[in-house]
């Protein structure tokens, strides 16, 4: 019943979104851990699902989307339209525990 009514609402939220004219972005699962480090604060390095893989990088699920997005709009700057009209949808992952109301 609860993934049903999720796929309901995010459905309902995709076609508004469309009708709008924005247009479905996704960043990467996994990225180099320094993304998320860089600029983030210690409760979100702290709950980093972070590992080296087999070639010795080190990367992270992601726990968010914002840094993914920044660095895909500074490396593109030049050649975006603007305004850019995007949405997301995306699962984001941190090692936290669950509170009543709030899920990741």
């Amino acid at each position: 019943e609860e993934m049903r009514l999720r796929n309901w609402l995010f459905g309902e939220f995709d076609a508004v979104s469309r009708l709008f004219g924005f247009e479905q972005w996704d960043a990467p699962v996994m990225e180099n851990e320094s993304l998320f480090v860089r600029k983030a604060g210690e409760e979100i390095t702290d709950q980093l699902y972070n590992f080296e893989d087999k070639g010795q990088r080190r990367v992270a699920l992601r726990p968010e989307l914002t840094p993914s997005l920044a660095r895909l709009i500074l490396q593109n700057q030049k050649q975006l339209p603007l305004p850019a009209k995007w949405y997301a949808i995306g699962q984001c992952w941190r090692y936290e525990r669950m509170t009543r109301g709030r899920r990741r």
